[in-house]
């Protein structure tokens, strides 16, 4: 009777251990769910890889993971930024910085660094680089999605003073050379073209654009302009709220544009009753992107301004910056923009309503032409005379 009662005592004892050994390993696979599991994941390695880690491994297992879910988005706008990446983030914000004055897209899938716009007066625009260009090298060093970082921290910081950039350029391929220089970020130019007819050049849209926009307006005004042609070409875009309070400054009451987000909430900007209140023409080519094609398309909703020269960039796309610390950040598409009639152009563009084109080796030297060398200026100028006179 003593055995039997053993052997009943063993068998529970045995099944409570092989429940709790088997409950322990499925507690294990089961408890955490998708969202968890990427934390595990980390821990797991963290906890289990046969050697220690150090701090700047466990810093590269975090900036990894986190850099491929933004990547498994397949958005070209969308970026995690490293240490690294987020200080050359902020010291691209800068009103100055040490560079060749270039904006430019990178594509991951494809490793193409395209630029968007030289900036007017840079050491890119000197040397011929044009919107369009696909740059390949930067003197050794190839262009690629495991190269960008090193390649943009040479450009910025290199020890060369003067390197060489491979370029295509449709299917030409073109050696240019440049010169690293402290680039000055000076987005607005204007003058008067002729006894009533104001130009106002805008290379993008920085914190102070608004005000140096304005008193240009102010300026040309007091010169008795009767019309106005506002220059967006090679505009690579810029602060969506300087623009919009740029916009506002044009148009007299109504819609400027509106943001729509994930959710499908829509964000609606209007402007005053104030407005410019004289006949416009706007300049747009494939460098005009994003904010700028925000000004543009809004003018060209309202029926205000005749938009002249090449189909734009395609970009209606808005991102913010989130900071994860105080070093790293996701810079993350989170909003699309539409024009006053519902049009998002992402993609697609704005179609110039008379379309002039440009000679290539023009196009990278806007500011340095003269006005009879610039067929898109020359035909800006004569429909703004027309308008002009049909109101006289």
């Amino acid at each position: 009777m003593i055995r039997k009662r053993h052997l009943v005592l063993t068998a529970v004892l045995t099944a409570i251990v092989v429940w709790a050994v088997t409950s322990a390993f499925f507690v294990g696979i089961r408890i955490f769910d998708s969202e968890d599991s990427l934390l595990r994941a980390r821990q797991i390695i963290i906890d289990n890889y046969v050697d220690p880690l150090t701090d700047e491994q466990i810093t590269k297992l975090n900036d990894a993971a986190i850099s491929a879910m933004v990547y498994s988005l397949g958005d070209q706008y969308s970026s995690y930024l490293n240490a690294e990446d987020f200080s050359s983030y902020q010291e691209d914000k800068k009103e100055s910085y040490k560079g060749i004055g270039v904006s430019v897209n990178f594509n991951y899938e494809t490793g193409a660094l395209t630029v968007i716009s030289p900036y007017d007066g840079s050491p890119a625009q000197k040397a011929g680089v044009l919107p369009g260009d696909v740059i390949t090298k930067v003197g050794d060093r190839v262009v690629d999605a495991t190269t960008y970082d090193a390649v943009i921290d040479y450009i910025k910081n290199g020890e060369d003073e003067e390197f060489t950039l491979s370029i295509l350029r449709g299917e030409e391929t073109l050696s240019v050379t440049v010169h690293r220089e402290v680039v000055k970020r000076q987005s607005v130019a204007y003058k008067m073209l002729a006894e009533d007819v104001g130009y106002v050049r805008v290379s993008e849209f920085m914190h102070n654009t608004k005000e140096d926009f304005q008193s240009a307006l102010d300026d040309l005004k007091s010169q008795n302009m009767q019309g106005l042609i506002i220059d967006l070409r090679n505009n690579p875009g810029g602060y969506a709220d300087t623009v919009i309070d740029m916009t506002d400054s044009l148009l007299p009451k109504g819609v400027i544009a509106y943001l729509e987000d994930s959710h499908g909430r829509k964000q609606y900007f209007h402007s005053d009753d104030e407005a410019l209140d004289l006949p416009m023409v706007v300049l747009i080519n494939q460098g005009t992107a994003s904010a700028s094609e925000l000004l543009a398309g809004s003018l060209k909703a309202h029926g205000l301004a005749t938009i002249i020269g090449e189909k734009s960039y395609g970009k209606a796309v808005g991102q913010s910056v989130h900071p994860l610390s105080g070093t790293t950040a996701i810079y993350l598409t989170n909003s699309r923009y539409f024009t006053p009639n519902g049009d998002c152009i992402d993609g697609i563009g704005i179609e110039p309503d008379i379309k002039v084109t440009l000679a290539e080796e023009l196009m990278g030297n806007l500011s340095l032409l003269e006005p009879e060398e610039d067929a898109q200026l020359t035909k800006a100028l004569e429909v703004i005379r027309g308008k002009i006179a049909t109101q006289e």
